[in-house]
């Protein structure tokens, strides 16, 4: 595929995206119209929420045009741009792809040990720079997907206060987890690779993510339980708690005076966690490695590892949104608090809360959840390809 259809593709895949959210919006605010309500709050909740979604809307729309727009390297020259600077531009162009040929030629394929190492250092540094960047926006969205939430965007203070709270759990989790997944992938599919069975592309990623997420959720779901209850003021938990507090509560609120008990309320969700991570993941790089038309790691600049990081985790994103509503539900909640519920069946959830609080519910919180998956894609994988390059230039060399 060449770089012009690919480009076109992602162009498109942008546009739906932002016509599917249009979409759910207007079809929200038709559905729950004055006319059908019964004077019920609960019926005026979903409402509020769609109307702020709109509002977060302009913002997935801004932010996808602007990882759109070109940079000044690969941009067409303006018509009152002098020749002598175009020519000189364009010859610049030519001899850095030149370079860029000549050293994918000639660069030898890493081992998966190397393959390993570079993944895990990648990992480290996208899981950082992510987990900074994106949490405010991540806490708004946890807020807005819980049940009859108090939290809109007519007033955004309080939706935004304390929006910092917690981080510290993520990011100590986050950097070793994100690591071990990145290390466990690449050299994953490394060796599938090397090992001549014939899968597809898009199997040897899917088979490489199975593999990854459960060792990257083992370490990471215990912060992701209180980091959502903090984001959310569960019971117990207030703005400003520190993060050990947090982990004291937590154990305190296991069903038992046992370690197991303590471990088991800590890795509350665990199960919901990969079975949303799986889709989520697969979907996220089954359509980067598309977009990117299967090139290697050195052939990926930053600025197209930005754009199509976007476009694919806002499409995986938008897809799982039903099961990230679930499993933020699920951890916000002690284990003790939702016996009634523990014994249901994943799909059986699923259900019921179609049933009791309408289908748009298992939607709620997409448009802010798309507009951060787009700004967290485009870190990820720009830094993810920028890390991997300078690692594996480092092998090389060696």
């Amino acid at each position: 595929m060449t770089k012009f259809s690919r480009r076109w593709i992602a162009s498109a895949l942008a546009a739906s995206l932002l016509s599917v959210l249009s979409s759910l919006q207007v079809t929200a605010l038709t559905t729950l119209s004055p006319s059908k309500s019964t004077g019920n709050s609960k019926h005026h909740i979903p409402k509020i929420e769609y109307s702020r979604r709109g509002f977060i809307g302009s913002c997935s729309a801004v932010a996808a045009c602007t990882v759109f727009a070109p940079s000044s390297s690969n941009a067409l020259p303006l018509h009152h741009t002098s020749d002598a600077i175009s020519n000189s531009n364009l010859m610049s162009s030519a001899i850095e792809q030149e370079k860029m040929t000549s050293i994918q030629s000639t660069a030898p394929a890493l081992t998966s040990f190397q393959e390993s190492i570079s993944g895990f250092i990648s990992g480290t540094a996208v899981s950082t720079v992510k987990t900074l960047v994106k949490y405010p926006l991540d806490t708004a969205t946890v807020r807005l997907q819980m049940p009859n939430t108090p939290y809109t965007l007519q007033n955004l203070p309080m939706l935004f206060s304390g929006s910092f709270d917690g981080i510290v759990a993520p990011l100590l989790s986050n950097i070793p987890a994100g690591a071990v997944f990145f290390a466990v992938k690449d050299a994953t599919k490394s060796a599938l690779k090397n090992s001549h069975a014939g899968l597809p592309k898009w199997a040897l990623t899917s088979a490489a993510v199975a593999i990854a997420l459960p060792p990257y959720w083992l370490i990471r779901n215990p912060s992701e339980v209180v980091k959502t209850r903090i984001q959310v003021r569960a019971e117990g938990y207030y703005e400003g708690m520190s993060t050990i507090d947090a982990f004291q509560l937590a154990l305190a609120q296991a069903d038992g005076n046992s370690t197991a008990s303590g471990i088991s309320e800590l890795y509350q969700g665990y199960s919901e966690n990969v079975l949303y991570g799986f889709p989520a993941d697969i979907i996220k790089f089954v359509v980067y490695d598309y977009l990117s038309g299967g090139k290697g790691k050195s052939s990926i600049s930053p600025g197209e590892g930005a754009v199509y990081g976007a476009l694919s985790t806002g499409v995986a994103q938008l897809v799982t949104t039903p099961l990230d509503v679930l499993r933020n539900r699920i951890m916000a909640v002690s284990k003790a608090d939702q016996e009634s519920d523990e014994k249901l069946s994943y799909v059986y959830r699923l259900m019921k809360i179609a049933k009791e609080e309408g289908v748009e519910e298992l939607f709620a919180g997409s448009t802010p959840r798309v507009a951060k998956a787009m700004l967290s894609g485009a870190i990820q994988f720009a830094t993810y390809e920028e890390t991997k390059q300078k690692v594996g230039e480092f092998f090389v060399k060696k």
